[in-house]
């Protein structure tokens, strides 16, 4: 089976949301998507600025439904 390939921005973003797990700096966010103006949960990165506001950083989107039921077991050569 063909998969997307991982790029280098896919592996950025992993590396800081395990970051922001580990310090505690991650939330799940509802926002509006720009493309589709669909309402969506965000798995946000939470960025502390020097003047103390705290900024999301958009990291991943969250799945509506059962992820079981939505993508082939990626281990599997197959798609069953």
């Amino acid at each position: 089976m063909k998969t997307l390939p991982l790029t280098e921005e896919h592996k950025v973003n992993f590396q800081t949301l395990k970051l922001a797990v580990e310090y505690e700096d991650v939330s799940l966010v509802s926002a509006i998507r720009k493309s589709d103006g669909l309402p969506v949960a965000l798995i946000c990165a939470m960025n502390h600025l020097a003047d103390g506001n705290v900024v999301p950083v958009p990291l991943a989107e969250m799945i509506n439904g059962n992820p079981y039921d939505m993508y082939y077991d990626p281990t599997r050569d197959t798609m069953e």
